[in-house]
């Protein structure tokens, strides 16, 4: 298909479920109630909009890939069925390959490698992996598919357009979320176009673990590295989703699981250097009972100040402490200023104390899960990017747990492992004493100054209270309801008034006859129809 036809047949893919989305929120957009789906009829929407995203290419694939995480602005009922949506792309012509070594390397693939298997051994949304040997040595070639930088904007271009069709309609902080969403993927997506990244990811995370002897990062061949190839030495290991195969050379699923907490808690709180994109096609275990970490093209770097801000929040789950990990949501930025403390400090304290009892089944946890989300769907609840991709690893871990034990909890499983890390980064110790002093210090005369603040304005009587924006939107609509059942009733009146003073003007009961039906009838609907509230997106 030519670039030029390829927006309208994304667009107009796309096009009945953003007609429906929009239903869902506003009726038939301009006026009506809401519609109400059921959860079947959600399951259904679902499995069609998944299958179309399938349907428009790698682009939408990975896209959706994403967003299959972020369950704080999706319902379950379509995570799950995104997270079904694998990297399942067919695999375009060796003559590609051939061309693009031939392009990007100067020489042609014979004259490079001493053999090249022409069968692809995977084929992902923005690349294809080839077997080869080079020096003597079995590699994997990886090269970036033909045509799909192009391929991308183009998709990105009409996906952003959407959302400002959307956001024309709907003022809402789902919206302004899948705006965000969609801006850090553009980011991350030019990034791993490159592969000249993914040797750069590589080297720095084979130095982060250069001490670990339980992680394999292969070896890249930089010589081989352009911006449409990339070339690393070939480990042959199982995926840690096959607990058969995991079983043969000796590795339990607990003992997998264990130490892939270490590695992502230690990527997290110690290098602050995330592998972000984690699932069981880039994870491996080879012969020696090693983790292989594969494809380095999505990486976050987290800044001092989040990483530190993680730490606390880990010493405070370790210690089950509830203010400091409510106090570390809003320093994350995780929860909107204005929302009620107390009701982040309930469901903190609700799912901290479920992840920690050890006679909670998955079903019951899920559960109690999706009624706190399900109450916070309504605030304008801020997950960051980085927690976003960390999360993805925090699911891959829970799901492999519960294939051992259906009790598991990442939460407890991890506790140990924080605690082991906690002298190599809680103290600082890359800091002087008097600089942490200086940082207490700090905090210490800030908190103070706002407290003195507070003091002031109760004081002067200008402290206020402020409701919520969720709610006021709730409140608006509620009395628009009213208002519109006021007029409805006035209207009435106003046919039946009609009604009695042409009779007296013509001394006839039929103007009575006429109106006051339709008057009693609209006066009937007015008070027996309830009012309509606006209800969430979803």
């Amino acid at each position: 298909m030519s670039s030029f036809l390829r927006p309208f047949r994304v667009f107009f893919t796309l096009l009945p479920f953003i007609i429906s989305f929009l239903r869902d929120w506003q009726g038939w957009v301009f006026f009506g109630a809401p519609r109400r789906f059921t959860p079947e009829q959600h399951k259904h929407r679902a499995q069609r909009l998944t299958a179309k995203l399938a349907s428009l290419g790698p682009a939408f694939i990975k896209g959706a890939q994403v967003l299959a995480t972020r369950e704080d602005i999706i319902p379950r009922t379509y995570t799950e069925e995104l997270k079904t949506l694998q990297d399942r792309v067919p695999p375009f012509p060796v003559s590609g390959v051939f061309q693009a070594i031939r392009e990007s390397l100067g020489r042609p693939a014979k004259e490079i490698f001493d053999d090249f298997d022409r069968e692809p051994i995977a084929a992902a949304s923005l690349g294809q992996v080839h077997s080869a040997v080079y020096k003597g040595r079995r590699v994997a070639v990886k090269v970036l598919r033909p045509g799909i930088q192009r391929l991308v904007e183009i998709d990105l271009s009409v996906v952003t357009t959407i959302l400002r069709v959307f956001a024309f309609f709907i003022d809402s902080h789902i919206v302004r979320s899948f705006q965000t969403v969609i801006a850090e993927y553009t980011r991350v997506i030019r990034i791993e176009m490159d592969f000249r990244n993914e040797q750069k990811h590589a080297d720095r995370f084979r130095h982060n673990f250069s001490d670990n002897p339980r992680v394999v990062v292969p070896a890249c061949h930089g010589e081989l590295t352009t911006k449409r190839t990339v070339v690393f030495d070939f480990v042959e290991g199982y995926r840690v989703d096959d607990p058969a195969a995991l079983a043969e050379c000796g590795v339990t699923t607990k003992d997998l699981v264990d130490t892939l907490i270490e590695v992502y808690v230690t990527m997290t709180v110690v290098h602050g250097f995330i592998h972000a994109d984690p699932h069981p096609g880039n994870l491996f275990v080879d012969r020696e009972k090693r983790i292989v970490i594969l494809d380095y093209g999505m990486v976050l770097e987290f800044p001092d100040r989040l990483r530190l801000e993680l730490l606390r929040a880990c010493l405070a789950v370790v210690r089950n402490d509830i203010d400091t990990i409510v106090d570390c949501f809003y320093r994350l930025g995780m929860v909107d200023p204005e929302i009620n403390r107390s009701l982040v400090r309930d469901a903190a304290e609700t799912l901290l104390q479920i992840q920690l009892r050890e006679d909670f089944t998955p079903r019951m946890v899920q559960e109690i899960a999706d009624d706190i989300l399900d109450t916070f769907h309504k605030f304008p609840l801020r997950m960051p990017q980085q927690l976003v991709y960390l999360f993805r690893a925090s699911a891959l871990i829970e799901g492999l747990g519960m294939k051992y034990d259906q009790y598991f909890s990442a939460v407890r499983e991890a506790t140990p492992v924080i605690k082991k890390l906690i002298k190599k980064v809680a103290l600082e110790p890359e800091k002087k004493v008097h600089e942490r002093v200086r940082d207490w210090g700090e905090s210490a005369v800030a908190t103070a100054y706002q407290l003195r603040r507070i003091i002031e304005r109760m004081e002067r009587e200008e402290q206020h209270v402020r409701v919520h924006q969720g709610d006021m939107a709730e409140l608006k609509t509620t009395v628009w309801s009213a208002v519109r059942r006021l007029i409805v009733g006035l209207t009435s009146l106003g046919w039946f008034l009609t009604g009695v003073i042409l009779t007296a003007e013509f001394h006839s009961i039929w103007p009575m006859v006429i109106f006051t039906p339709p008057s009693m009838l609209i006066l009937l609907l007015c008070v027996a129809v309830p009012l309509k509230r606006r209800h969430r997106l979803w």
